[in-house]
């Protein structure tokens, strides 16, 4: 389904995403082969790197990850 999305215009307009219990967790900023670049931006910078496969919807606003909170650190690079 993640293919379906217009990933360059995502990453341009900065869409925030958000973990599966409904926390924030950065601006998705580029897209990377099968990857999506999420930076959470804040007193301290986190990126992650997450598979277009953990993506589980984008409703036009936000995009949605079927990641916990407690896992995104998995992710970090």
């Amino acid at each position: 389904m993640s293919d379906m999305f217009d990933w360059n215009e995502i990453a341009q307009a900065k869409k925030m995403a958000k973990t599966s219990d409904h926390s924030l967790c950065g601006n998705v900023i580029a897209e990377y082969r099968d990857y999506i670049i999420v930076v959470e931006f804040g007193a301290k910078l986190h990126g992650y790197m997450i598979p277009k496969s953990r993506v589980e919807s984008y409703d036009g606003r936000d995009i949605y990850l079927n990641i916990p909170r407690s896992l995104l650190s998995s992710f970090d690079f």
